[in-house]
């Protein structure tokens, strides 16, 4: 239908169900977050934290594995990973305290990098012309695991009591991981050739073309150590202070130093890279990854933090049931089915950066008119709203992944764990100003940061790539 072999609609599938499922996973805590807190007594600030927990080693996460995705191959790193994340669903099934919940959570984050394993598989198995589509299906489909979680599983809950009901669904959500772990490892494997011929570095150093480039790129590093500052903080304070002030001083002066270093590192390596002529071929815009970030960070960011907090809001706010709340809450990730891969098939046909103007525009407005929501309003209105307002930015996210892999092939893991990074930074963020405001400031913070990075995409340059021989811009 679409044009793709056999080969690359099996690994297309195989690997969209493996990230699926590490986003049920990721996102098994979000439909529970009422029962729990009444489950275990938590008050609602220990949810918020908890929430804020599920998102914070995305960050690191998605770097890292972006770089061993680039140096072992997507196969073995997906397939660790699913295994990963069953370990952590038991562990979070079977918690019976604030303090295991908060492990298993920030645990939980890990499970998030998974996302650039798929585009790095997607990347190495698709030609130029057919990437928007395809990383649009992967990631649409996968993401639909986050509204999955939300419907179904508070359905397989209900069959028991309340204290085990949560217990046995996240812990079927770790089940499917383990399964999915030997089937991906068996029946999906790596491009032959491809994502073996340049080095590989585990510090965090991207390679670039120019001195402007390496610092922007530094500069680039500071939000994802913020976030990380920002957490520690969040856990130092009241009503918490899970951590002394002097324990959280001196993490965040570790942060501060870990940043200095791997500045150091990017400085280093990239100038002494850059002694000697960069061939042509391997020379790229590093503005053009700085942007699509921010463009992420809005797009993945919000969503991250709205399917956290989307069901507990309809619940309060309505009066309705935590099974009723969970499945009206799926619905502002439902349309991942469609949007992501409807965005990414968009921005192949009509342009990525045009694709991408329209997108955050219409989230940008769709979330402002989402901050005048309260118990007034008719449930299908809000429904109808939230809809139109996922559509735009999971559409934007479709459209930036179509773009990611066209800047520099050989670095597409790395490129894409930054940009996966900023997504979490994003949420991290959001669920931060989401524990201090109301939830009609936290959408009109939504469509302010998305103004913002309208205005950031005038400076985003077209792509110019050899589609089947023949150059076009893109």
């Amino acid at each position: 239908m679409l044009g793709f072999s056999k080969i690359q609609w099996n690994t297309l599938h195989l690997t969209w169900v493996a990230f699926f499922l590490t986003f049920v996973a990721w996102f098994n805590m979000a439909p529970f977050n009422t029962t729990i807190m009444h489950a275990l007594s938590l008050s609602s600030a220990e949810i918020n934290v908890l929430m804020i927990c599920n998102v914070a080693l995305t960050i690191p996460a998605r770097i890292i594995i972006g770089f061993w995705v680039d140096q072992y191959g997507p196969q073995k790193v997906f397939s660790g990973l699913l295994i990963f994340s069953a370990l952590v669903c038991f562990g979070f099934a079977l918690a019976q305290d604030f303090k295991a919940l908060l492990i298993t959570r920030l645990l939980m984050g890990i499970v998030g990098g998974g996302f650039v394993v798929g585009i790095k598989m997607i990347a190495e198995w698709f030609p130029h012309e057919k990437m928007g589509t395809a990383q649009g299906i992967y990631a649409g489909w996968g993401n639909f695991g986050s509204a999955f979680a939300a419907f179904s599983l508070p359905l397989i809950a209900i069959l028991f009591t309340e204290e085990s009901g949560w217990r046995v669904a996240t812990g079927l959500s770790g089940l499917a991981c383990l399964i999915w772990a030997g089937v991906y490892y068996k029946f999906c494997p790596d491009a032959p050739g491809k994502g073996r011929d340049f080095l590989v570095d585990l510090h965090g150093v991207i390679e670039v073309s120019s001195r402007r480039d390496l610092i922007l790129q530094i500069l680039l590093l500071l939000p994802v150590y913020g976030a990380l500052s920002l957490l520690i903080w969040k856990l130092s304070h009241h009503p918490f202070s899970l951590i002394s002030n002097s324990l959280s001083i001196a993490l965040i002066l570790g942060l501060v130093f870990l940043f200095f270093l791997n500045a150091l590192r990017c400085w280093k390596v990239n100038i002494l890279r850059m002694q000697h002529p960069v061939p042509e071929e391997d020379k790229y815009e590093f503005k053009q990854i700085a942007i699509l970030s921010l463009v992420y960070s809005l797009t993945f960011g919000s969503e991250l933090a709205v399917v956290s907090m989307f069901p507990q809001f309809l619940e309060t706010t309505f009066s309705i049931s935590v099974g009723l709340a969970g499945m009206l809450g799926a619905s502002y990730a439902f349309m991942n089915l469609v949007a992501r891969p409807g965005g990414g098939w968009i921005s192949d046909r009509f342009g990525r950066r045009r694709t991408l103007f329209i997108m955050v525009f219409g989230g940008m407005a769709s979330h402002w008119l989402m901050g005048e929501i309260d118990s007034s309003w008719q449930i299908s209105s809000v429904i109808t709203l939230a809809i139109v307002g996922s559509i735009f930015l999971k559409a934007g996210n479709g459209a930036c992944f179509a773009v990611i892999p066209l800047i520099s092939k050989p670095i597409t893991g790395k490129l894409a764990g930054l940009a996966g990074a900023y997504g979490s930074v994003g949420a991290v963020i959001f669920l931060t100003l989401f524990s201090f405001i109301s939830p009609q400031t936290f959408f009109k913070v939504i469509a302010g940061y998305a103004f913002l990075v309208f205005l950031c995409l005038f400076f985003l340059k077209p792509f110019r790539v050899m589609p089947r021989g023949n150059k076009s811009k893109i």
